[in-house]
């Protein structure tokens, strides 16, 4: 007996192609996205699933952005010119988000600037890009988000990036006394590592701070974000920007080793004369930074690293320790 499969859509029936068998396909009739699987799920418990998924929590903020609907699940900061959100968009495939809403009209060009500057370096067909972009802010797109209550507002959609916990000024607000000298290391080499990869492909941050890099404790990453003033040159124009750059890393890491107390950032009280010597110059000597660039300094710190705590090692980083108190 010759035994025949009908394949159809779980949400509307119609017929899918024969090569739902094999990959994941869209249904060319109500544009689901089917993926094959070995379980067999009933279809009025899919489309179930599907109403919850997409049902609204009373008193949750909900948005729409290109005939999407988003969930607000937290405010993550509000920005110079954008209120931040971290969502979820509705739906049988959800996928969270960064949202950057325009604080006014002013905004809008801001945020369209920095959606094409972030779509510009993912598009970078220079050697590395395919491992360096993933570790740069990846866009969805720009538009206008509409049904927060406070009219239609231009958006900066991002993908959000798992695991992170907060920027560096975060930590450095958490640490009074400043961090860990042995964390500002790998801090201060994955923003070297970045620098480096943009930096050869003539692109200059130009904003950098504490504000615009986020810590991921567990991996020991660090995300660079704010990428609304950055531009692409060339020649003297360019190396003069890097050396900025490069120096606004240094004091970036300066920051998070002074800690919360006030004043100009210091060097922190525990922090190794080497790693000192080599901050101190990247920080305050534009000249320097550029004859070394991100690589030269990198190589710097991984020798200084080794002088002042030998072999490296793994050590465990709480961006947030909890406050001790004398007996």
């Amino acid at each position: 007996m010759l035994s025949l499969l009908a394949l159809s859509c779980p949400q509307c029936s119609a017929p899918l192609p024969r090569a739902a068998r094999w990959r994941t396909v869209n249904c060319s009739y109500c544009g689901t996205t089917v993926t094959r699987g070995t379980e067999t799920i009933e279809r009025e418990s899919f489309r179930a699933a599907l109403r919850r998924a997409n049902a609204d929590v009373p008193g949750g903020r909900i948005l729409t952005w290109r005939g999407a609907r988003y969930r607000v699940l937290a405010p993550l900061a509000t920005g110079e010119h954008s209120e931040v959100l971290f969502a979820e968009r509705l739906g049988a495939l959800p996928e969270r988000v960064t949202l950057k809403l325009a604080r006014d009209s002013a905004a809008n060009s801001v945020l369209v600037r920095e959606g094409a500057v972030l779509q510009s370096l993912q598009d970078l067909p220079v050697q590395g890009a395919a491992y360096f972009t993933r570790r740069l802010p990846q866009p969805l797109g720009v538009g206008i988000a509409e049904g927060l209550g406070d009219g239609a507002r231009q958006a900066l959609v991002l993908r959000h990036p798992a695991g992170f916990w907060g920027s560096l000024q975060d930590v450095q607000q958490a640490n009074a006394q400043g961090i860990d000298p042995r964390h500002a290391v790998w801090i201060w080499r994955r923003m070297l590592e970045v620098l480096a990869f943009v930096h050869g492909a003539g692109w200059t941050h130009r904003d950098l701070s504490p504000a615009h890099a986020l810590v991921h404790p567990r991996d020991h990453g660090v995300l660079v974000i704010g990428w609304s003033r950055a531009q692409h040159a060339t020649g003297t124009v360019h190396n003069a920007a890097a050396a900025r750059d490069l120096m606004q890393a240094a004091w970036t890491v300066r920051a998070v080793l002074h800690g919360g107390a006030a004043g100009e950032p210091g060097f922190g009280a525990h922090t190794p004369a080497p790693l000192v010597a080599l901050l101190r110059q990247c920080s305050e000597d534009s000249a320097a930074c550029q004859r070394l660039g991100a690589q030269g300094i990198e190589q710097a710190l991984s020798a200084a690293s080794r002088e002042a705590f030998g072999a490296p090692q793994f050590v465990h980083f709480d961006p947030a320790p909890p406050h001790r108190t004398g007996a």
